[in-house]
């Protein structure tokens, strides 16, 4: 298994918390030279702009659709994703709860 600096930048990575995709990420410039639409799309998401992507499940979904070579981290358990099924129950689990406020 291939050792990642999750803060580094020679690594393409999302890091996951709170079940968002907006704690920390790297793409490096060959990754966006490679796949700019995903790179360009995922920024606008990040800086909370106008963007394809309206969530983090659909940005889990787009990577392993189109095997977009990018890891997945949790942040806030400092553990690497292993697959998107984990990921995506993780996502449903992280954005299920009931406030609460609203009782």
């Amino acid at each position: 298994m291939k050792r990642i600096d999750w803060y580094g930048t020679e690594h393409n990575y999302i890091h996951l918390k709170f079940g968002r995709a907006k704690k920390c990420y790297n793409f490096t410039n060959e990754f966006v030279a490679e796949w700019p639409d995903f790179a360009r799309e995922y920024q606008a998401y990040f800086m909370d702009e106008k963007s394809k992507f309206e969530n983090p499940f659909q940005i889990v979904a787009y990577v392993y659709k189109h095997k977009i070579p990018v890891s997945f981290y949790y942040n806030f358990t400092d553990t690497p994703a292993k697959n998107e099924k984990e990921i995506m129950a993780y996502l449903v689990n992280e954005n299920s709860f009931v406030s609460d406020l609203t009782k």
